[in-house]
């Protein structure tokens, strides 16, 4: 069987203020064309099919219009889990009935795993739940975090798991090789709990023969090659600007895994550039891009010049310049009270100027102010 393993579509994100909805219908409906070129037999969502709870209207439109062409144009079982920024129960509407066309959603978690078998492979779908939902759902007061959440659901998977069978997990979650540095995350990846730990040591899924993984978004593997992230389908973050985005298809039979990447051209890629102002005005882009400016003095509108020739501009920062401290950086309202105007504005030259005002300038601004105060500007 080849399985596509997918994840964190996260359809409708906004990043730096810009809508990702044209990017992600360029790409998914570029990877509906690769799952047809590749004879693809079932595609896996791992969850965060959408960005937030409650979905924009266009957000849902585009989910529509790609799992409508999996199912009838490409003709092939797709699966999908909800992830942590999704709505559970909303993602599940209507789930019973979209069985009936090979479109197997899975939102909720339940007492009984849901298993989906498809030509002799089983398919576990374990969505997104915290471990407060999980304790209550099972009556095990004894589970205290995800981890001893996620153990206390594969053991009754395993009650009936056939080891004589291919068996695949499907899953959302923050899973390690032992500790958190055994894997790499990003800034875009929303905590999966508050006050407890949320990290699952992979070990607990060496019964299956794959677990197909979401929530990290970075391709990568987690202790051994059958448990893996796909990472998600574009950069939504500057910290992912250095990953190589990619979908794997997964060749499986018992005692057997070939994985082979796939990976499709985004419409705009995300890139981080470095330099002064001057030299950067002198190109121009039409990625995504973070600015990282060695000028040791702040420009005046620079982002808004920069995006003249970088439309797509997402954020920019002075690698260069010294640290203002503390004191200066915040200043609290009580000590900003007791200066003039002109020491008020002094101290503002210096923090953006990197430099202390002369006494001939000093003197203009105070000069300025007076007439302010007189009515004559």
């Amino acid at each position: 069987m080849r399985i596509l393993h997918t994840a964190d579509w996260h359809i409708g994100k906004i990043v730096n203020e810009f809508s990702m909805l044209e990017d992600q219908e360029y790409y998914l409906n570029q990877l509906v064309d690769k799952v047809k070129e590749q004879e693809v037999d079932v595609l896996i969502m791992a969850g965060d099919l959408y960005d937030r709870a409650i979905p924009p209207k266009e957000a849902v439109t585009l989910a529509n219009s790609i799992l409508t062409r999996l199912i009838k144009e490409v003709g092939i079982p797709v699966l999908a889990i909800a992830g942590n920024h999704d709505s559970n129960e909303r993602l599940e509407y209507a789930a019973e009935l979209l069985e009936t066309s090979n479109l197997f959603i899975e939102g909720t978690v339940k007492t009984e795993t849901r298993k989906v078998t498809i030509d002799d492979v089983n398919f576990y779908l374990l969505p997104f739940s915290d471990h407060i939902t999980t304790r209550q759902l099972l009556g095990q007061e004894e589970i205290k975090d995800l981890e001893d959440a996620t153990r206390a659901q594969v053991e009754l998977m395993k009650e009936n798991l056939n080891p004589e069978e291919v068996n695949i997990l499907i899953a959302h979650g923050y899973i390690v090789n032992q500790t958190k540095e055994s894997v790499e995350d990003s800034d875009s990846e929303r905590p999966l709990s508050i006050g407890t730990a949320e990290f699952v040591d992979a070990s607990l899924f060496e019964p299956f023969d794959y677990v197909a993984l979401g929530h990290l978004h970075k391709a990568q593997k987690v202790k051994w090659d059958k448990i893996r992230y796909s990472g998600s389908p574009l950069k939504y973050s500057k910290s992912e600007v250095p990953h190589k985005k990619k979908s794997w298809i997964v060749e499986i039979e018992k005692d057997k895994l070939d994985l082979e990447p796939v990976e499709i051209e985004p419409l705009r890629d995300m890139q981080v550039l470095r330099g002064t102002f001057e030299e950067l005005m002198q190109h121009e882009s039409m990625h995504y891009t973070f600015f990282e400016l060695e000028d040791k003095n702040y420009v005046m509108d620079a982002m808004n010049q920069l995006r003249r020739r970088y439309p797509y501009a997402m954020g920019l920062e002075y690698i260069s310049r010294e640290t203002v401290t503390t004191e200066k950086a915040q200043q609290t309202q009580e000590s900003m009270q007791k200066k003039t105007m002109v020491e008020l504005f002094a101290d503002f030259y210096e923090t953006y100027k990197g430099e202390t005002m002369d006494e001939n300038q000093k003197t203009e601004i105070e000069q300025v102010m007076n007439d302010i105060q007189r009515g004559e500007w």
